[in-house]
């Protein structure tokens, strides 16, 4: 059943770069996506024609999710032949094989995606991505892993408080286990599609439904500058584009919390 979408943003943070976040939907047939490559750990670059890994990777997987599951097909089956087909594709172009790049280059990625069918939407997600959905009631709910975002915050902190080379280290360590598949992030192996997060909800027609990246969020976390619901009625009372101007407008003087400056923000806000 189909969607509407009523606006979308992505802005890299840095004007002149792509960034690492990407977005897509289609409307159609009511599917509609956010994803956030993590930034890349080191400067081995296997992917030349793009910015970054993770540029690659939200790339190729956003482009890959166009064409979406067979009728029936279980979500995490369907992301199964979605993250094997991006890896044939890394494989495919990658100027170093596979098999020989260390743990740290291997690129990941969080993300949210959102199937509706009838009056049901069915989210799935990795990492820190969130989507905020006005259940019946008015009422908004927040689908995500909060403690994702709130443990990045806890990681930010540590960082700051390191040598450049010892914050490269903390980095390199923490793609390497990104990489297992358990962790349920979309990676260059399928099998973490067995482990994404989903969640079905019974959404009223007329519901508003926003997708967004950890960048956006962070109005939410760690700024806290705004709860879901009311983030959820910024958006519909300013936009997205004004919505990231106020964002980018605090993160010069975030008041206490010091995380990234202008991290990259996706969001796509939709109507049932």
């Amino acid at each position: 059943m189909a969607i509407e979408v009523l606006d979308s943003v992505n802005d890299p943070g840095t004007p002149g770069k792509s960034g690492d976040d990407r977005l897509g939907f289609d409307a159609a047939a009511g599917r509609a996506w956010v994803i956030d490559g993590a930034t890349d750990a080191t400067d081995l670059k296997p992917f030349q024609s793009a910015e970054s890994g993770a540029a690659w990777l939200a790339e190729a997987t956003s482009s890959r999710l166009m064409s979406g599951p067979g009728a029936g097909e279980d979500a995490k089956a369907y992301f199964g032949r979605v993250l094997t087909d991006v890896r044939a594709e890394a494989e495919r172009l990658s100027k170093v094989p596979l098999a020989s790049l260390p743990g740290e280059a291997m690129p990941v990625a969080s993300a949210m995606w959102l199937r509706r069918e009838g009056e049901t939407c069915e989210f799935v997600w990795a990492g820190d991505c969130f989507a905020i959905a006005q259940i019946a009631g008015g009422e908004a709910h927040l689908i995500g892993t909060q403690e994702a975002a709130d443990a990045e915050t806890r990681g930010a902190a540590r960082m700051l408080a390191l040598s450049q080379e010892e914050r490269w280290a903390m980095l390199q360590a923490q793609r390497r286990a990104a990489n297992a598949p358990e962790r349920g992030l979309l990676t260059l192996n399928p099998a973490a599609a067995a482990h994404l997060n989903t969640q079905h909800m019974t959404l009223p027609l007329g519901a508003y439904v926003l997708l967004m990246t950890d960048g956006f969020f962070r109005f939410v976390e760690p700024y806290g500058l705004d709860t879901p619901a009311s983030l959820l009625a910024r958006v519909l009372k300013d936009g997205l584009a004004t919505s990231i101007s106020d964002l980018r407008q605090h993160e010069a003087t975030p008041r206490g919390v010091r995380l990234k400056a202008r991290d990259d923000a996706a969001a796509i806000l939709l109507r049932l």
